[in-house]
């Protein structure tokens, strides 16, 4: 998997007020985990993980992490914070592994090629964006293909399907469906077909309420 050039600096400040702060001047602040060792305080440009985050897939990313001076470090991304609007990064937790340790991933997949049984009024349904690949930061690729040129209407593909290279494994042996292609006016029917009985439901609602009516000025009238 490609690794992502990301600069930091090394923060000795803490806390909401100057974490606040660093994001008024532009600033991201940050945490590297290293197994075994002390945490490392550090702050980022927002420009930079920005960018970071414009090219990997959902915030999963190898990364070549260097800090001030030191030489690059491998690195993944742990967590995101972001704003209420889900947008603006406010605080990053990286995590630092070596080029032998197994990782699980969330790999994007890619689908390839116009699908056999395609026509109109039929409808191919991505269902999986991302498998869980296992493997070393070596073994495990940028992004999964899927090619579904082959497909006829009912036909659905599922993650067995997928090819990983050498060294790199899906997390779960369980079988999941990826896409699927199918007629899309049976869901047209079908949705017709419930709207057809809600309204007979409500037509017979509306009698009993005239026959009830009826029946209580009939009885008001003896009276």
């Amino acid at each position: 998997m490609e690794q992502i050039p990301l600069a930091a600096a090394r923060r000795e400040s803490i806390g909401k007020g100057p974490a606040r702060q660093m994001r008024v001047e532009g600033q991201v602040p940050a945490i590297l985990y290293s197994g075994g060792q002390e945490a490392a305080k550090l702050t980022l440009d927002k420009a930079e993980i920005d960018r970071v985050m414009r090219v990997s897939s959902g915030g999963t990313a190898f990364l070549s992490l260097t800090i001030g001076d030191d030489a690059p470090r491998m690195a993944v991304i742990k967590e995101l914070q972001f704003d209420y609007l889900g947008k603006t990064v406010l605080h990053a937790d990286f995590y630092e592994v070596r080029a032998d340790q197994e990782l699980t991933i969330d790999v994007p997949i890619e689908l390839t090629g116009e699908p056999k049984g395609m026509t109109t009024g039929t409808l191919l349904s991505q269902t999986a964006y991302t498998a869980p690949v296992v493997g070393t930061v070596a073994s495990i690729p940028d992004s999964l293909s899927l090619d579904v040129s082959e497909m006829e209407i009912g036909d659905a593909l599922y993650s067995e399907e997928l090819e990983l290279p050498e060294g790199a494994k899906l997390e779960s042996e369980e079988p999941f469906m990826v896409v699927s292609l199918s007629e899309a006016v049976l869901a047209l029917e079908e949705e017709e077909e419930l709207e057809g009985e809600e309204g007979e439901e409500g037509e017979e609602g509306a009698e009993g309420e005239e026959g009830a009516e009826d029946e209580k000025k009939s009885e008001e009238g003896g009276e």
